[in-house]
């Protein structure tokens, strides 16, 4: 199921795209629901999203401490 505090405005007609940061990690693209646009994650990006996902569970660990 999609968290619909994951989202992201469409490139193309600005409707909102809910995706999932696992699935989009695994090479899964999301389509927009209004123009049919697909967004999805650059390969050479994908390492930076992994680092940046992690720093912020720690975050979310730390936190609730």
């Amino acid at each position: 199921m999609l968290n619909p505090d994951q989202k992201i405005p469409c490139p193309i007609c600005n409707a909102t795209i809910l995706f999932d940061v696992k699935q989009l990690l695994m090479g899964i693209q999301f389509g927009c629901p209004n123009c049919h646009a697909s967004v999805g994650l650059a390969s050479e990006s994908k390492e930076l999203v992994q680092q940046t996902m992690h720093k912020i569970e720690e975050l979310k660990a730390g936190a609730s401490k």
